[in-house]
């Protein structure tokens, strides 16, 4: 009898509108899987003091994921809360992969996303697996990488 991994964990990181988008990443369990309470955060600011339950819930997710991915629309770089979670991500350095899923080729990551060994790949199911799988056993610091269409 072979002993089976367990499955990824992945905590999808994406604005409000972005739901639908997020939904569609289901290639493990998720660290951040309760809809209502992730769009909650969006209450707040992530700097203001009210928030502070919110982001030690966050950390706690983002800790107990092998994988990060985060869900870049034309916006993405400009929310604050995506910002946040991706430097929450970071400061776990190499023990978690991280994903960028651009949602149109021309969408920006953002900055906090760049030169630290994050994969970007469009929003089709199979570049979204394989770089799932990519993130998982290749883990850098620094660079961007993309995977080459087959």
């Amino acid at each position: 009898m072979t002993d089976n991994p367990p499955p990824l964990r992945l905590y999808v990181c994406h604005e409000p509108e972005c739901a639908s988008y997020a939904e569609r990443i289901d290639f493990g369990p998720r660290s951040n899987d309760d809809a209502a309470e992730y769009a909650a955060r969006c209450t707040l600011a992530p700097d203001d003091p009210a928030a502070g339950p919110i982001l030690r819930r966050l950390v706690v997710q983002i800790e107990d994921a092998d994988v990060f991915v985060c869900i870049i629309s034309q916006t993405a770089g400009r929310d604050p809360w995506v910002r946040w979670e991706v430097r929450a991500a970071r400061a776990r350095g190499s023990a978690i992969g991280l994903v960028g899923v651009l949602l149109d080729e021309r969408h920006t990551p953002p900055e906090e996303m760049k030169d630290c060994g994050a994969i970007f790949v469009p929003f089709r199911r199979t570049s979204v697996a394989r770089a799932i799988e990519w993130a998982q056993t290749e883990r850098h610091d620094s660079g961007d990488f993309t995977l080459l269409d087959e």
